[in-house]
């Protein structure tokens, strides 16, 4: 009984992992899609120096997916 227990949830441990490993693999944040489509946001701000310039080009940058985006890119180094 206690085998069977053991070797049920080592299963569905395995299932839960490779389930993970695939979403992971399959996820849209590291398409070159979403690279093209910064990378152009990136070529639309403003060349100025002037403060005002500045903080339009600040307000206009979204930050709120950095975080992901430098735990991929340090899994990609290592």
């Amino acid at each position: 009984m206690k085998n069977k227990l053991v070797i049920s949830l080592l299963a569905i441990l395995v299932f839960v992992l490779g389930l993970f490993a695939y979403v992971m693999t399959n996820s849209n944040m590291g398409t070159e899609k979403n690279y093209e489509r910064e990378i152009t946001k990136v070529e639309t701000i403003s060349e100025s120096d002037e403060v005002d310039d500045i903080e339009s080009d600040l307000e206009d940058t979204d930050f709120e997916n950095i975080d992901s985006e430098i735990s991929l890119i340090e899994s990609e180094l290592n």
